[in-house]
């Protein structure tokens, strides 16, 4: 319970939304990784509440020709509106839309994600740095799709969008001044890519 205090205590004090990255291809899959459902729940589903939990505000990324689609449409939604492609459109559509917010980014296809592990991400921000990311087990780089992007990092893109590498967040990134913490759980980070 004082864990859960101490949680809600830090997302008063400072403004996180939360931002479920939906927007792929999902070409590996073969099918649309967020609406997998596990017969109670899509993924997209799942990491809506996981991200409830803890936040107020949480929107789902998606492309243009997403946003009619009938699950996504149950959400509140930020449409890619950059001339980035993939993870990194999401992003900065995100910040265009709420340049002042910090974003508690997470994809759609982490099926162990759970809520102690949105909590140790948000206990060991440090609004200093342009992110907060956990090191992800499978690499010991920094894991960009469980993180939180502060403002600061919309800014320095902004300001110099040579830092944007490959449209990928961990490349660009890890050129940043950013918090890295070891995952308590590390099974909680794994994605899935294939059937």
């Amino acid at each position: 319970m004082e864990k859960e205090i101490l949680v809600n205590q830090i997302i008063m004090e400072t403004k996180i939304h939360g931002l479920i990255l939906t927007g792929g291809y999902s070409k590996r899959m073969g099918r649309d990784k967020a609406l997998i459902s596990d017969g109670n729940q899509t993924a997209l589903e799942k990491i809506y509440d996981l991200l409830k939990h803890s936040l107020q505000e949480v929107f789902v990324s998606v492309r243009a020709d997403q946003k009619e689609e009938a699950k996504r449409a149950e959400f509140k939604l930020i449409v890619d509106q950059n001339q980035n492609s993939g993870p990194m459109a999401g992003i900065l559509s995100a910040f265009n839309s709420y340049p002042d917010i910090a974003w508690l980014i997470v994809a759609c296809d982490m099926p162990y994600l759970d809520t102690e592990t949105i909590d140790q991400l948000i206990q060991n921000r440090n609004k200093e740095k342009v992110a907060t990311l956990f090191i992800s087990p499978k690499d010991g780089l920094p894991e960009p799709l469980c993180s939180i992007y502060e403002p600061l990092f919309f800014k320095t893109v902004s300001n110099d969008n040579r830092l944007i590498q490959n449209n990928s967040p961990r490349d660009t990134l890890m050129l940043m001044d950013t918090l890295l913490i070891k995952p308590e759980n590390p099974k909680s980070l794994i994605n899935t890519n294939y059937p």
